[in-house]
């Protein structure tokens, strides 16, 4: 390795622990917010809409809004990520999304294990996906504001109130999927504009 390759290679390193040591600022309350309310839309339309409790529209509805969702939270995360983190904002961005990574691919392969093989089950994959949520937030906790592990708090409780209430018929509520979702945004939406303020402040 020649002296210019590892002096590359130190760079590259340096970056990765500043991106790690540092608060990640990108996500916007606004979107987070937004989320939420669309959240609380398809729920609603779930439980006005006839046959959309029917496993493969439920989930289709919900597979549909979390895309949306992360589309939504992206577009002003890569905004704001540039505008506060400069030229750590790539890396700021790839730690912060790393952390959520593992959480998603677990949910997306959990719906096709009880859709192929446990359907008469797949009822428990709301609590499930809420459980997930929450360990995503813990994990990325360490660049995000302080408050942030009360958001993960929030979604771990509800995993399991959603698997219990649940467990008495087996059936699909689209409020149990809908209201712990918009609550925690809402509450992942305020987390961050509070420590917008306090770095404002600052």
């Amino acid at each position: 390795m020649t002296d210019l390759d590892r002096a590359l290679a130190d760079i590259v390193e340096i970056r990765s622990r500043m991106a790690q040591s540092s608060t990640f600022l990108g996500l916007g309350p606004a979107a987070l917010a937004g989320s939420g309310v669309l959240a609380f839309c398809v729920a609603l339309a779930q439980s006005l809409l006839p046959g959309a409790t029917d496993p493969l529209a439920f989930f289709a509805a919900w597979v549909a809004t979390a895309i949306a969702s992360c589309a939504l939270i992206g577009g002003e995360m890569l905004r704001r990520a540039e505008r506060h983190h400069g030229g750590l904002a790539d890396q700021m961005i790839r730690e912060a999304v790393l952390h959520f990574v593992p959480a998603g691919v677990a949910g997306a392969a959990l719906l096709a294990f009880f859709a192929r093989f446990a359907p008469e089950q797949i009822w428990m994959l709301p609590g499930l996906w809420l459980i997930l949520v929450s360990l995503g937030i813990f994990a990325a906790s360490r660049s995000l504001p302080r408050a942030m592990p009360l958001a993960g708090a929030w979604y771990f409780v509800c995993g399991f109130a959603v698997l219990l209430a649940a467990a008495g018929d087996h059936a699909l509520s689209p409020w149990l999927m809908g209201l712990p979702f918009t609550l925690g945004q809402f509450c992942v939406a305020y987390v961050v504009h509070r420590a917008s303020e306090d770095d404002h402040a600052r």
